[in-house]
């Protein structure tokens, strides 16, 4: 059976995709060949997943550059609209060549753009001296920007090509008063230099891997394999469709990835992935954030802090008004709701709407600080997971606890989780107008209970 899935978050970011993205790959390998494509976005985005190694470890691995097909082993491919830092790429392939003897396939867009060393230290520049945004400073808006003035934009092809020196030489000359002003060289000439001496092997060990991406896609498509396509970041975030001014730099909603890599929507289930309460960092207003215990005690829960910067995350309740929003943009067919595992013995609010100039309302504005307050529905939900354990404060130690309680879940399916937890599933499908597929329980790939129809 070919499994064709796109994998979006439906919030602002970490919402849990990676381990999602892994399951889903790790069992569409089983029984066809499988290729992990990353659509958007950069090192900004971080998919943390759990994985076993070759000595049959359970370990930790954090992509940034690289799609989460590496530590199953997939072949990946990286689109023509990421930011991609070839740097960090070729650590975590090291990486994963070394944990997992990755031997998969590599394809990367002739078209892709080339983040490097002076997109990071402008956006850091940009952040002390302009309206602090409180992004990860790894470069994205200042690539973003480049790819829209189009002459300064260096792709693929031109980084593997012996044309490169020439190019970058152009594009640091026409960027000139932006580096001297940010005081990122005062000798251009020696910053060529210096790009040209720390690209000149990672450029000969990646060369092999050009492709004409979309050509290759449809090859996968035509010949029955399995298409994973990996989002970064939420939907939130979206540069158009996002909560402007704080939001990324690239497109993130499901329906850009097709034409982008020549493949059809018609033929793929979009899932979309929700943690179960919504989390933000950096600036922007979280419309379900309240002054009580809730965030507090989430935080120490999950250990809320981000993959790619450390930072501490806001937490919300739940805001299903959000998530409905999401679903509607990205066209979902399913969702998979993740961090379930964290949330117990605790009073559970659900966002349906926002007071907007004394007014209720479902839809979601471009200015977040017209809300005045959000709305709630009329009763809230309660469930206990883990018996004998309702304290989750320390939810690492617990692990080994947990794992027969989690492996008993996902065998029993759906009905044999908490009265409260399924009437919480159940009113929230009926609110968003798109099933939960999926509840997630835990940190491994097999701690999913799949409900309604399985992706794989």
């Amino acid at each position: 059976m070919q499994t064709l899935v796109a994998v979006i978050g439906l919030q602002f970011g970490d919402e849990g995709k990676g381990k999602i993205v892994d399951k889903i790959v790790a069992e569409a390998q089983k029984n066809n060949k499988t290729v992990v494509v990353r659509f958007q976005g950069g090192t900004n985005a971080g998919h943390t997943i759990y994985a076993k190694d070759k000595d049959n470890n359970l370990v930790e691995f954090i992509t940034h550059a690289a799609p989460t097909g590496l530590a199953t082993n997939a072949d990946i491919a990286i689109g023509p609209s990421v930011a991609f830092d070839p740097e960090r790429f070729v650590e975590e392939l090291t990486k994963a060549r070394e944990l997992f003897n990755y031997t998969g396939r590599i394809m990367i867009s002739e078209r892709t753009g080339m983040l490097l060393d002076y997109h990071r230290k402008l956006d850091a520049w940009k952040e002390t001296k302009a309206k602090n945004i409180g992004t990860t400073k790894s470069g994205i808006g200042p690539f973003y920007k480049d790819n829209a003035d189009r002459l300064t934009r260096i792709t693929f092809y031109d980084y593997v090509s012996e044309h490169f020196p020439e190019k970058l030489k152009e594009v640091l000359e026409m960027k000139k008063s932006d580096l001297l002003g940010a005081k990122i060289t005062e000798d251009i000439d020696a910053y060529h230099k210096e790009l040209l001496t720390a690209h000149e092997k990672i450029r000969k060990e990646l060369k092999q891997y050009i492709e004409i991406l979309e050509y290759r896609m449809r090859e996968y498509l035509d010949k029955g394999y399995n298409i994973i396509i990996e989002g970064a970041q939420g939907t939130n975030l979206d540069n158009d469709m996002g909560t402007i001014p704080d939001v990324t730099s690239s497109h993130l909603l499901a329906p850009h990835a097709f034409p982008t890599l020549g493949l059809p929507r018609k033929l793929f289930k979009i899932i979309g992935i929700e943690k179960i309460y919504p989390t933000r960092v950096g600036n922007g207003k979280l419309p379900t954030l309240e002054e009580d215990v809730f965030g507090p005690k989430v935080v120490k829960n999950a250990g809320e802090f981000g993959a790619t910067t450390g930072r501490e995350r806001r937490v919300g309740y739940p805001d299903w008004a959000l998530v409905k929003r999401s679903v509607m943009l990205n066209d979902c067919d399913g969702i998979i709701m993740t961090r379930t595992d964290c949330l117990q013995n605790m009073d559970i609010k659900a966002g349906i709407g926002y007071v907007i100039k004394g007014e209720k309302t479902e839809e979601l504005p471009l200015d977040l600080s017209l809300i005045e307050k959000p709305i709630f529905l009329d009763k809230t939900f309660s469930w206990i997971l883990w018996k004998g354990h309702e304290d989750l404060s320390n939810p690492l130690e617990m692990d080994a606890l947990l794992k027969e309680q989690r492996t008993n879940y996902v065998k029993n399916g759906f009905d044999s989780l908490p009265e409260g937890l399924k009437d919480y599933v159940k009113e929230h499908d009926k609110f968003v107008g798109c099933p939960i597929i999926g509840i997630s329980l835990g940190p491994g790939r097999d701690e999913t209970v799949d409900i309604k129809w399985n992706v794989g």
